[in-house]
């Protein structure tokens, strides 16, 4: 019976999330800084973390981190960048990786009142391209974007 009943759920958030990602071509062209309940979304989550060379693959990096989010609303990743990488996507280190895992954190939700821990041997992020010119103790800033328009700077700190 739970089960039957988890279905809807599924159904409807899976829509609810398409309808927010992929709105309707009439409503393509309205900018998302406008969307209620996340105009905070940068000052509800706060983020920490870490990130060091992949030994075993030259230009990658990994980062990890805990992401916070303080608020009363959840709030929705919409993109993660940063300057020292040529691209950043999803990563799991037991699971196969789809299109679907690197592309995690351009619509990844965080839930009202909620800590989400992204370590070792887990989901995580990594980093193309990754230069060698940055030093172990040196600071990488990640840019995480959030629905609603705002976004928060983190500096990871290079770890070996």
């Amino acid at each position: 019976m739970k089960r039957v009943q988890a279905i809807p759920a599924l159904l409807m958030t899976v829509c609810v999330t398409g309808a927010l990602l992929f709105p309707a071509g009439a409503q393509a062209q309205t900018d998302d800084t406008n969307v209620p309940g996340q105009k905070n979304a940068n000052r509800d989550i706060t983020i920490e973390g870490w990130i060091r060379r992949a030994k075993h693959y030259p230009g990658l990096a990994a980062a990890y981190f805990t992401v916070v989010n303080k608020g009363h609303e959840a709030h929705l990743i919409s993109g993660v960048s940063s300057p020292d990488c040529a691209a950043i996507e999803a990563f799991h280190s037991e699971q196969e990786v789809t299109s679907h895992t690197a592309n995690l954190f351009s619509h990844f939700t965080i839930p009202a009142d909620m800590t989400m821990v992204f370590p070792e041997g887990g989901y995580h992020l990594i980093c193309r391209n990754f230069p060698d010119t940055i030093k172990t103790g040196e600071s990488v800033p990640l840019t995480f974007k959030f629905l609603g328009g705002t976004s928060t700077t983190v500096n990871f700190t290079l770890k070996d």
